[in-house]
């Protein structure tokens, strides 16, 4: 796949363990039990099409290790996540706040893409999101942490009512893109 959108482009960062999964112990119960199957956060599949449909890019941010690829791209694609990139972890990079802002610093000043919304779970996620200046209401975090440092709280470990209150009002930037190739 060609991930090397445009200067400018918006996209959506989204971690994946305990945001897009149960928790971030579904990986380790997988890797243990190949017949198991990582549990999702509800709509968290939904979510991430309706930026899709609406035209912004996900990017898949996650402190798991390059040697998961296989097994990550697998479950996304089982439960028709969108595609679009997958950033892992080489083993020996920093904790996991300092390797997420490295690369949200890569995307915005080398690739000129702006965060619009970023999703996660952990407080690493709540730092990385900050370092990068990522605004807080589109910060959006899900479990127990939601809220901390004036993100925005998902409930109920639920997407759903987000889809409605916030994704569903974005503007649609496949509209933009038609109007920019005229």
């Amino acid at each position: 796949y060609d991930y090397l959108w445009p200067s400018g482009e918006k996209v959506i960062v989204v971690d994946i363990d305990g945001t897009l999964t149960t928790s971030d112990a579904e990986l380790i119960h997988a890797v243990a039990d190949e017949s198991y199957v990582p549990q999702m956060m509800t709509a968290a599949n939904t979510m991430a099409q309706e930026w899709a449909k609406k035209g912004y890019p996900i990017v898949y941010l996650t402190a798991r290790a390059h040697v998961y690829d296989a097994e990550t791209r697998a479950w996304l694609d089982m439960l028709q996540f969108p595609k679009g990139p997958i950033i892992t972890s080489n083993g020996t990079t920093p904790a996991a706040d300092a390797y997420k802002t490295i690369w949200l610093q890569r995307m915005i000043t080398n690739f000129g893409w702006t965060v619009y919304a970023a999703y996660g779970n952990a407080t690493t996620d709540v730092t990385a999101y900050a370092n990068v200046s990522i605004p807080l209401d589109h910060t959006f975090i899900i479990g127990p942490v939601g809220g901390m440092g004036g993100t925005v709280a998902i409930p109920n470990m639920d997407y759903t009512q987000h889809i409605t209150d916030f994704v569903d009002q974005q503007p649609d930037q496949m509209e933009r893109r038609q109007s920019d190739a005229t």
